[in-house]
């Protein structure tokens, strides 16, 4: 099956019943579980005070702009590589990025070429290495606005009255699917995929290929990738 076969598959359909089941399911779920609680509803109500502010505390519509804007430091260390600069030594990707180059030679005559050629072949290594660095700033973040171990303990408190998990872990859930639609994880990867995409959709004036079609072809690269 053509999951492009219309544009609703790159854009995405324009479904929104299921939000609104979740936000109801959600709500009315949340009510159950208060008055199970009975006089210590309060319980519950400082969960989803602390899960809900965390959510609207990391910056979710931001991500993907982190992760493009995160783009162009691959694009600096590959530049600074191979005009052979020293001063970007101390980065934590310099050695991997100077030993890929300097082994995988191509025979690209635009500096343009060679440099979105180097960013597609180490994205693999840069991804890891800058989701860990955007993954350790959203921890910082939610540190300050939020704390992990109160909202476990609340989480134990709470189930053990109720005499379960089951209800909280499908409340969890409905939070997850209304109001984390998309993770700033997820945001982040594609603002960085973003610049991916130019990259491999970049046109070699030489051979008056795109890079996409270029990477598999080059003989002089074996093992990229």
């Amino acid at each position: 099956m053509n999951i492009f076969y219309e544009y609703e598959g790159i854009f995405g359909k324009t479904e929104t019943a299921h939000l609104d089941r979740a936000l109801r399911e959600f709500l009315e779920l949340a009510a159950v579980i208060r008055r199970r609680l009975g006089k210590q509803g309060y319980l519950l109500d400082r969960y989803l005070s602390c899960i809900l502010s965390a959510v609207n505390s990391v910056g979710i519509r931001d991500a993907a702009d982190a992760g493009l804007d995160s783009a162009s430091e691959l694009r600096q260390l590959c530049g600074d590589v191979l005009d052979g600069k020293t001063d970007c030594r101390e980065h934590p990707l310099y050695e991997t990025v100077k030993t890929f180059i300097e082994s995988h030679t191509v025979s690209f005559q635009e500096d343009e070429s060679r440099l979105d050629y180097y960013c597609v072949c180490l994205i693999g290594e840069f991804t890891s290495y800058i989701t860990g660095r955007f993954s350790l700033g959203k921890r910082n973040i939610l540190s300050r606005t939020s704390d992990i171990v109160t909202i476990r303990d609340l989480y134990r408190k709470i189930s053990a009255i109720i005499g379960g998990e089951e209800q909280l872990e499908r409340l969890n859930l409905l939070i997850r699917q209304r109001f984390l639609i998309v993770t700033p994880m997820a945001a982040f990867l594609q603002g960085l995929t973003t610049d991916l995409l130019l990259n491999l959709t970049y046109r070699d004036p030489e051979s008056d290929k795109q890079i996409f079609q270029l990477v598999p072809d080059d003989k002089n690269a074996e093992g990229a990738l």
